[in-house]
């Protein structure tokens, strides 16, 4: 006997299987939407690696973590951009809000929900002190080692 599942029916047991099914859902749809070739990004800690083309013909740029507590542990989310550093990858945290009238219960939920990433890199004086030079001209410079002489000054 063939029995039919109604979406609903799906969503409850996705949620019963994995308490985080629904905001991994979103954050999946989110990126699909814009275009992205969503595959897993178990490999590298992360939740999804995200590609901009063909995945056969193509590198991920980017590996993607859902945040679903309101305080992620911030020890797991330094071994992940240590990883995604490692294997040249951009790490992306990916957290979901809701409308007060979402049901996570319900798959409607998804229709009432907003994704918000966060590209999260590693600053290196170094190296970035060059690119922020080129940034900005040389009066906005003066006027910044003017700032940061005054500040030193009242310390």
């Amino acid at each position: 006997m063939i029995r039919f599942l109604l979406k609903e029916d799906l969503w409850k047991l996705w949620l019963d299987h994995d308490p985080s099914f629904g905001h991994k859902f979103i954050v999946y749809k989110h990126f699909r939407d814009k275009k992205y070739t969503v595959r897993s990004g178990i490999k590298y800690g992360g939740d999804f690696m995200l590609y901009a083309g063909d995945p056969n013909t193509a590198h991920a740029a980017y590996v993607v973590k859902v945040v679903v507590s309101d305080e992620p542990l911030w020890t797991d989310i330094n071994a992940l951009r240590r990883v995604s550093e490692s294997v040249a990858k951009e790490c992306v945290l990916a957290y979901v809000s809701f409308d007060d009238s979402a049901d996570m219960s319900h798959p409607d939920c998804v229709e009432n929900s907003t994704v918000t990433h966060v590209l999260l890199k590693r600053w290196i004086p170094e190296r970035d002190r060059e690119i922020v030079g080129k940034k900005i001209g040389k009066a906005e410079r003066s006027a910044l080692r003017e700032i940061v002489g005054k500040n030193r000054k009242s310390e």
